[in-house]
């Protein structure tokens, strides 16, 4: 976390107590090291494919992350938090403009 991207974040604290010793390594066994994102094999990190919570198996694969070319994990997250920022900032909407023809 050299930018502080994750400053404040309880990600890591809401991971299950067994989610390195046990869920990590089966989902490496079941679907290999294919980057679920990119396609490409060298997959290091396990990602959520669906943002939250669900640590279901349907719901991890292994992803590209630190130390590998890709970073693919990277990408994505930033990706969903860009978007889930953008989702909290208020909309601008211009009021909608009279048909030409109806102008006075």
């Amino acid at each position: 976390m050299p930018n502080g991207q994750w400053a404040g974040s309880n990600r890591a604290k809401r991971l299950p107590p067994n989610w390195t010793s046990e869920m990590v390594p089966e989902t490496f066994e079941v679907y290999g090291d294919i980057c679920h994102v990119c396609g490409l094999p060298g997959a290091n990190e396990v990602d959520h494919v669906n943002p939250g919570d669900d640590h279901s198996l349907a719901n991890r694969r292994p992803i590209h992350g630190k130390g590998t070319p890709q970073n693919c994990h990277q990408i994505k997250s930033s990706s969903e938090g860009g978007r889930a920022a953008q989702a909290k900032r208020p909309k601008r909407a211009r009021p909608p403009e009279p048909h030409p023809g109806l102008r006075r």
